[in-house]
C-alpha cells in the first residue's frame, strides 16, 4: 500500500512539471498531455480505492444486510407475538362478557347466603344476649331481696333491742344475766 500512495504521488508530480513546462506556450490548444497524465492519475486512484477498499466496503455493506435482516426478522417476531397476544386477549375478553352476567348471578347468590348467614349469626346473638339480661336481671333481684332480708333483720334486731330497753326492767335485766351465766357455767366443765 505504501508503493502505491508512492507511485501516485510521484505519478501526480510528473504531471505537474509537464504542465508547467508546456505553460510558456499560449496556444488556445487543448493541453491533451495534461489530460492523459490526469486521466491517469485518477484511473490509478480509482484503481486503488477499488482494490483496498473493495473487501471492508463490502464487508460494511454486508454487515449492514445482515443487521437490517436481523432487525426485519425481529420486528416480525415482535409483531407475530402481539398478534398472538392481541388474540388471547380478544379471547379472554370474550369469555368475561358472555360469562358477566353468570358472575353477576352467582356474587347475588352468594350475597343472599352471607344476608341469610348473617341474618342467623344476628338471631343468635340477640338470644343469648336476652338470656344473659335476663339471667343478670334474676340475679340482681336475688341480690335486691338478700339486702332486703338483711335490713329487715338490722331493722327487726334493733326494734327488738329498743323495745326489750324500753320493756325489760332492771331487776328482769339482772335476772336474764344471772341465768346466761348459770348457761355458760353448765357448757363449760
Amino acid at each position: 500500500m505504501k508503493n502505491f500512495f508512492t507511485l501516485i504521488v510521484l505519478n501526480g508530480t510528473c504531471a505537474l512539471a509537464l504542465a508547467n513546462s508546456d505553460s510558456g506556450h499560449h496556444e488556445d490548444l487543448i493541453p491533451w498531455t495534461t489530460v492523459f497524465y490526469q486521466t491517469i492519475n485518477v484511473t490509478m486512484l480509482l484503481a486503488g480505492l477499488i482494490y483496498f477498499g473493495r473487501k471492508p466496503i463490502t464487508a460494511f455493506f454486508k454487515g449492514k444486510k445482515d443487521s437490517f435482516i436481523a432487525a426485519s426478522e425481529k420486528s416480525a417476531s415482535v409483531r407475530k407475538t402481539a398478534e398472538h397476544t392481541q388474540m388471547e386477549i380478544k379471547i379472554r375478553l370474550t369469555k368475561l362478557e358472555s360469562t358477566a352476567d353468570e358472575s353477576i348471578a352467582r356474587a347475588k347468590a352468594e350475597a343472599a347466603d352471607i344476608r341469610k348467614a348473617l341474618l342467623a349469626e344476628a338471631e343468635a346473638l340477640s338470644r343469648r344476649i336476652q338470656k344473659e339480661a335476663e339471667a343478670a336481671a334474676k340475679l340482681e333481684i336475688e341480690k335486691a331481696k338478700n339486702s332486703l332480708r338483711q335490713q329487715l333483720l338490722q331493722e327487726s334486731v334493733e326494734n327488738s333491742r329498743n323495745n326489750l330497753a324500753a320493756k325489760v326492767s332492771s331487776a328482769d335485766h339482772q335476772r336474764l344475766q344471772g341465768d346466761f351465766i348459770d348457761n355458760i357455767e353448765a357448757v363449760q366443765p
